[in-house]
């Protein structure tokens, strides 16, 4: 176990999260000076606090004491393409949010900000009068065109189609990719079906590979009405039973910590 590694993954997340190292040693009853030993290199956390401290951090323990998570000048574009099954649009409704709010929130989650949006002019359109440049959501939303690569980017994340996705590891999940090891991605499902999601590396190790979601994740693609009403009737079941709100872009945003306020 590297303690330098740990530490950086340690204060990336806390800064990810606009979290003072007092705030975050308030939350595990410890003092600051044991979290600046800990983001130095000077400690590891103990055993006991590990898993608060992956709540509050939003990660699991193994990222933690792998330190592979921290990634500080490595950026991630991403890409949606709305091409979506005939009859459903980026205005069509699961339950009570719009059909692209599902695909937007999978790059929020993988706490990428930088979006291109492409598809028919009408989903382009509604999108734009939405949500604009996306500044409200502490995101930046380019219409039309696809970003241009920088010399710090990473990799590019693309959504096609329309597919759900819910699970409490999909965030993980997600982070592993990027801030794994130099690999490109097509996402499956446990069961091996193509999901419309891929992970292009700038400068991959190898050619692109499946990658299949761990169990606990809910995952098919939606291409039928009876499959929106499927998820449709997941996403009421999970907001009534459970009191979350899935695909709540403002929610997402304020807990990324990329705004201050949910309007």
């Amino acid at each position: 176990m590297d303690a330098l590694k740990v530490g950086r993954s340690i204060a990336f997340l806390r800064k990810r999260y606009r979290m003072t190292q007092r705030a975050l040693a308030d939350c595990l009853h410890i003092s600051d000076k044991a979290v600046s030993k800990w983001e130095r290199g000077l400690a590891i956390p103990d055993v006991s606090l590990l898993g608060k401290l992956s709540v509050l951090l939003d990660t699991d323990i193994e990222s933690i004491l792998e330190g592979n998570i921290a990634s500080f000048d490595v950026r991630w574009n991403g890409v949606l393409e709305m091409n979506y099954p005939h009859g459903i649009s980026a205005s069509t409704l699961l339950y009570d949010k719009p059909a692209v709010y599902m695909q937007l929130s999978y790059f929020m989650l993988a706490g990428i900000t930088d979006i291109s949006i492409l598809g028919q002019d009408s989903d382009v359109d509604w999108v734009k009068a939405q949500l604009a440049d996306g500044e409200l959501l502490g995101i930046s939303l380019r219409y039309g065109e696809e970003q241009d690569a920088g010399e710090h980017v990473a990799g590019t994340m693309r959504v096609h189609g329309l597919s759900f996705l819910y699970g409490k590891d999909l965030t993980k999940s997600f982070r592993r990719i990027l801030y794994g090891a130099p690999q490109s991605y097509t996402l499956e499902n446990y069961q091996g079906t193509a999901l419309g999601i891929q992970f292009d590396r700038a400068q991959p190790i190898h050619k692109r590979t499946t990658l299949k979601l761990e169990r606990g994740i809910v995952a098919f693609p939606i291409e039928s009405h009876q499959e929106l009403h499927t998820a449709s009737s997941l996403i009421h079941l999970i907001q009534e039973s459970m009191n979350e709100n899935i695909c709540a872009l403002s929610e997402i945003a304020y807990h990324r910590g990329l705004i201050h306020d949910v309007k």
